[in-house]
């Protein structure tokens, strides 16, 4: 395969949205190891076993390959903190966190939803990664909310519908999309040269009712993110935007446009200007937060991005 093929490979396993995992074991000295992963399943439940995928290039590979035990912790969506310090190449993960030594010695993290104990029961070379299947020997589990991953990022299961219930009972609300192809935007723009993102129709304010309005313009669209969440108190509603990609031909009254040449002074409105233009400035980043407040203030939470190669797709 050609490294473009292997990109969007990548890009096409990413569409399987998952749970994420910090794995952890000790090498031979007793020093505590780990990473994250989303590349974990059960196996089988006679014997009990589940099995984990590690990168060949990880720094931890060799450590997990020479241990007879490793430990798996299935995060909660309180800890994408954790999440992200354990996709990255820090010498001191473990003294950054929480956690302590469960059955084998094994770190379990605190907070996870659920931790397994295992005992190595095979390894099977698999190309660029190690496929390690362990036999459960011990775990403990409590209540939450799972945390996802899907296509590059991470998300909240039932978040958006917890924000669209809280925002429903307030009045009004407008839910749209921010839509990337290639580097461009797709827009709306009225005679008058105002631009504005994408919504659903009156009677149909939910994620579902704007993809469906968009895929009945003859668009294919995959949304995948919460983006923005605002009170617009100058128009009377709330908004929720989302995030996702398009692909298809600009229907009449849209159109595509490259990102430095979106003329924000036409944006329909000071919420969605400033939000363009900090959409503009996490893209050069490759790194995206959601936007919490109202028309003028507001928090933004960035999403802590993996580090290439050490959370498995």
């Amino acid at each position: 395969m050609t490294e473009a093929d292997k990109s969007a490979l990548r890009d096409a396993f990413g569409s399987f949205a998952t749970g994420v995992t910090v794995v952890t074991t000790r090498q031979a000295d007793g020093t505590p190891r780990g990473f994250t992963a989303n590349s974990f399943t059960s196996v089988s439940l006679d014997p009990p076993l589940l099995l984990i995928c590690v990168a060949k290039t990880a720094q931890s590979c060799s450590t997990f390959c020479a241990a007879s035990h490793f430990a798996v912790n299935v995060l909660s969506e309180e800890q994408r903190d954790v999440s992200g310090l354990f996709a990255s190449r820090a010498p001191d993960k473990f003294d950054q966190s929480d956690w302590r030594p469960g059955p084998e010695g094994m770190p379990i993290l605190p907070g996870s939803l659920c931790s397994f104990v295992c005992a190595r029961h095979a390894e099977i070379d698999a190309g660029d990664h190690v496929v390690l299947m362990g036999r459960v020997l011990s775990f403990e589990m409590r209540g939450g909310a799972p945390l996802g991953y899907h296509r590059g990022s991470y998300f909240s299961i039932g978040l958006e519908d917890r924000v669209v219930d809280a925002a429903a009972g307030q009045g009004g609300m407008r839910i749209g999309a921010i839509m990337e192809r290639d580097g461009a935007l797709l827009l709306c723009r009225d005679a008058a040269g105002r631009v504005s993102v994408p919504v659903a129709p009156a009677g149909a304010g939910s994620v579902t009712g704007l993809a469906a309005h968009l895929g009945a313009l003859g668009l294919t669209v995959q949304l995948d993110h919460l983006y923005s969440v605002y009170k617009d108190p100058h128009h009377g509603h709330h908004a929720m935007i989302y995030h996702g990609t398009v692909d298809g031909p600009a229907p009449a009254g849209m159109v595509y446009l490259p990102l430095e040449d979106i003329p924000l002074d036409k944006m329909h409105s000071a919420p969605e200007r400033s939000m363009l233009a900090r959409y503009r400035q996490e893209y050069k980043h490759g790194q995206f937060g959601i936007y919490q407040g109202n028309a003028d203030q507001g928090v933004v939470r960035v999403m802590p991005m993996p580090t290439s190669g050490d959370l498995d797709g």
